[in-house]
């Protein structure tokens, strides 16, 4: 019996697939459901199906994206696509990320049941390839179990180790996290192409990797006590630095020597990295150095530490001070030791200084200069500290809001460059360009200061400008589609169905006098 997940973001769809064959009768059953590709991969932390059949064009992370993340870490996954346009490209697409079929939709049951054969046969195929390699599958698969749902039976997870050859009896948990300034499909790309990096820095040491949808990634070191991970981390770091775009982040685990404590270190791990994220200064934070904390109160910093930096990116004074000052009350409350409540500070101090140089549009590090981090620590008073962490992030504020005028001004720009260039190519990383920042920096910017992604406010422009044409002209839906800057006319009428939630030739036909 094969195992079967249905992908799509419309309900009667999804509802229709599934009652659309016997699929006993194929020996298959229908084992999950997903909106989007984003959700198919959490299916896959719960089981791994043998066959996806998922929609091509869907919100969040689209079938393509979905069918590349399958290959590259579930390879003995087939998956089948379903388009409503025969496009070349996509094609070509789907043959490079082993997708087994291509269906054009709407598809009848025959259809459906011939890509389903077409898969199984390839599944028998490659039964023996993937039986050599099933060892390494079952290795990850289990060690993803230990992590994610750790409640089985301790004699059975003893002996599967034991039985798998897991090297498991010294490690540290790795996390690294990647930036959100990419999509989907770019940061799961880019999630496999840096595991060379780890096993080159690594590379006396076994590795396992666990990914964890798209935005992050475990990797579980090998490794006794003596050995420090962070300087091996931190040259992952810098490599990716200097030889992409992309912005990561890593957390670094206690040592452990139990395999049953898998996720207890990585839960150490996520807390590591979710600081560095609050730390521009500091990438790579170990477990060790973050406050001695027990999970309550680790879990209460962490989130009054989040809505601190969510204040400070917003320009919300009041948010920052009531903010500042829960915080410090809790600490008080709970009798925080004061060497803990000075790493606190160090973390807010460095993600003060990671705002001033993201804001540093016209040199204002340069006109900055606040309190340093040793004259915010001396004395050892934790009302102290309070009152010179308030003035610096103060400080910082007001230095960010003297450059407000210039914020709004290249925002400005970019609308504007948008607006007056809606029916060409666009792109964040031409937009980055034409206001010389980058296109990280942009992105972020731009959705802190719109309340929306650039993709999003492009697709807006043009769907307005195309509402003006159905109103005012006899274009064909095609020609308005390529008016506006979108190639294909069958998703430009889905994308203009979803946000006016009409058809183009109804819209046309009820604004017509």
């Amino acid at each position: 019996m094969y195992n079967v997940m249905l992908v799509d973001n419309e309900p009667a769809i999804l509802h229709a697939l599934a009652y659309s064959i016997d699929w006993a009768a194929q020996d298959c059953r229908i084992m999950a459901t997903a909106r989007d590709g984003r959700e198919a991969m959490l299916q896959f932390d719960k089981q791994p199906p043998d066959i996806v059949i998922s929609d091509i064009c869907m919100p969040e992370m689209d079938g393509l994206a979905l069918a590349k993340w399958i290959a590259d870490y579930y390879p003995a996954c087939k998956t089948i696509i379903l388009t409503g346009f025969p496009d070349f490209t996509y094609a070509q697409q789907a043959i490079n990320y082993r997708v087994v079929d291509f269906v054009l939709k709407p598809t009848s049951e025959e259809k459906l049941i011939a890509a389903l054969n077409t898969a199984k046969a390839r599944l028998a195929e490659e039964q023996p390839l993937h039986a050599s390699n099933s060892r390494a599958l079952e290795q990850n698969l289990l060690i993803h179990q230990l992590i994610f749902d750790p409640g089985q039976s301790l004699l059975y997870t003893m002996q599967r180790i034991h039985d798998l050859g897991l090297e498991l009896s010294q490690y540290y948990v790795l996390r690294f996290g990647v930036s959100d300034s990419h999509d989907d499909a770019a940061r799961i790309a880019f999630l496999q192409d840096v595991q060379d990096m780890w096993r080159e820095v690594f590379e006396e040491h076994t590795l396992y990797f666990v990914p964890r949808a798209e935005r992050f990634c475990y990797i579980v070191l090998c490794a006794d006590a003596a050995f420090s991970p962070t300087a091996g981390c931190n040259a992952v770091v810098q490599t990716v630095q200097q030889t992409t775009d992309f912005q990561i982040t890593v957390g670094i685990s206690a040592h452990h020597t139990d395999p049953l404590d898998l996720s207890q270190a990585a839960q150490q791990a996520d807390h590591a990295q979710q600081m560095a994220e609050y730390s521009p200064q500091m990438p790579v934070i170990s477990f060790s150095q973050l406050p001695v904390l027990s999970d309550q109160h680790a879990t209460r910093i962490t989130e009054e530490l989040r809505l601190l930096q969510s204040a400070l990116e917003n320009r919300n004074r009041s948010a920052v001070e009531s903010g500042l000052d829960r915080l410090f009350a809790y600490l008080r409350r709970e009798a925080i030791p004061f060497a803990s409540v000075k790493r606190i500070a160090v973390i807010l101090y460095e993600c003060g200084q990671g705002l001033l140089i993201s804001y540093s549009i016209e040199s204002l590090l340069a006109d900055a200069a606040t309190p340093g981090l040793s004259a915010l620590l001396e004395g050892g008073d934790i009302g102290n500290v309070q009152h010179r962490l308030h003035d610096y992030l103060i400080a910082v504020l007001d230095r960010i809001c003297c450059n407000a005028t210039d914020l709004d001004d290249l925002i400005f720009q970019v609308k504007q460059y948008i607006d007056q260039n809606y029916a060409g190519e666009l792109s964040l990383e031409g937009l980055a360009e034409y206001v010389h920042l980058s296109a990280s920096y942009l992105s972020k910017l731009f959705k802190r200061e719109l309340g929306q992604n650039i993709s999003n406010y492009i697709q807006s422009v043009r769907i307005e400008h195309a509402k003006v044409l159905l109103r005012t002209t006899s274009m064909k839906t095609y020609e308005i589609a390529e008016a506006v800057g979108i190639a294909d006319p069958v998703y430009f009428s889905k994308i203009f169905k979803k946000a006016t939630g009409q058809k183009p030739k109804d819209f046309r036909a009820a604004e017509s006098p």
